[in-house]
Order: C-alpha cells, then structure tokens, then sequence
C-alpha cells in the first residue's frame, strides 16, 4: 500500500512538472530586435520576395517577411541576426525560410 501511494505521488509530481512546462515557456518572451531593424528588414525582405514571387504570389510577401522575422528572434540573438550578410548566411536562416515559405504557399 505505501509503495503504491508512494508511485502515485511520484506520477502526480512528474505530471505537474510536465504540465507547468508550457507555461514556463510562454513566460518566456522571444527576444525582440529593435523596431527600426525590423522596418529595414520588413522593407527588404518584401521588396526581395516581390522580385523573386511567381506570378499571382507577390502579394503575399509581407505575411512570409512577418513569419520570417519572427522566427529568427525565436531563434537568434540580435547580434547574431546582425552579423548575418548574403555570404554569411547561419543555418537558422534556411531553416526560417523553409518553414515560412512552407506556410505561406
């Protein structure tokens, strides 16, 4: 009887941790550039996307440009994101283009 209360007790705790995870992550915000390199990068990005979209797509290029830099502040520092040129592009940056363009087609 006192090893199952025992297991019991030890499921219920394990189950909490568990559960308190998810909200230990949401309190956790994403780290944020600057609004003014978000602007330049928003600019950028749609202006590239315009340039490059097949035809009837175009206009979706603020929604990938939004999805894209969102993802890079989930996943880079801002120093990081600095740093990043069309010579120097990190690994976190396919990725993020994957997955928006994934979503946005």
């Amino acid at each position: 009887m006192a090893l199952a209360k025992l297991l019991v007790a030890f499921v219920s705790i394990n189950a909490l941790g568990a559960l308190c995870l998810p909200l230990l992550a949401q309190q956790t915000p994403a780290t944020t550039y600057p609004p003014e390199a978000i602007a330049v990068f928003m600019q950028e990005c749609q202006a590239k996307f315009a340039a490059q979209a097949p035809p009837g797509f175009r206009d979706r290029g603020d929604r990938y440009c939004t999805c894209l830099i969102n993802r890079l502040q989930e996943k880079m520092t801002y120093g990081q994101f600095q740093q990043m040129t069309a010579d120097n592009e990190p690994p976190e940056l396919k990725a993020a283009t994957n997955a928006c363009i994934g979503a946005i087609f």
